[in-house]
């Protein structure tokens, strides 16, 4: 049985989760007991500016991390109907393209500290495969071709880090703004 390109790009959203489940499950009791090692490994290897964010990062509590969570999910599901409704997939490949590559992202994290890291395993049994076969459907589909495919990776390579450091302050002060409202 074939799953059809519109099934297959309304699980762009699903996968996300499935993969972030797992992030958000794990990350805070992994970073408790990893978080003074990363450190010692971003020291000097990132630049100041990168290295301050990834810090504030590093000290994030399940509920601060879910919340740029959160909004990139609505942003996968966003492209993902201008894809399937529309046929308007330029945000789609952005957006399912910094994903795929990001399962990359920690299977070198992976390989790099020597050990587990929250999302690993969804990377390499979800995302990696589900880019694969999109890709190779949009692609056997013509809806992009090779060199459109690789320009979008290259645009998804240059806006992800800005992008999620982007979410993560829209994330801080959402959070400092929905304690205010339930503490006062």
């Amino acid at each position: 049985m074939s799953i059809d390109t519109h099934t297959l790009i309304w699980l762009f959203p699903i996968a996300f989760m499935f993969h972030d489940f797992e992030e958000l499950i794990l990350f805070e009791p992994w970073l408790r007991k990893n978080a003074g090692e990363i450190r010692d490994r971003i020291k000097n290897r990132v630049p100041a500016f990168l290295e301050k964010q990834i810090e504030a990062v590093l000290v994030k509590s399940t509920i601060e991390f879910a919340i740029p969570i959160s909004l990139i999910f609505g942003l996968t599901s966003l492209s993902s109907y201008l894809a399937v409704e529309y046929k308007e997939y330029g945000f789609f490949l952005l957006a399912s393209g910094a994903f795929f590559l990001h399962g990359f992202l920690h299977l070198g994290q992976a390989i790099a500290l020597q050990r587990y890291v929250p999302a690993v395993i969804s990377s390499a049994l979800i995302v990696i495969p589900y880019g694969l076969v999109l890709y190779w459907r949009l692609l056997k589909e013509g809806i992009i071709d090779i060199s459109g495919l690789l320009v979008c990776f290259l645009v998804a390579m240059a806006l992800v880090i800005p992008f999620i450091l982007a979410m993560h302050k829209v994330g801080d002060y959402l959070y400092k703004k929905a304690l205010s409202l339930l503490i006062n």
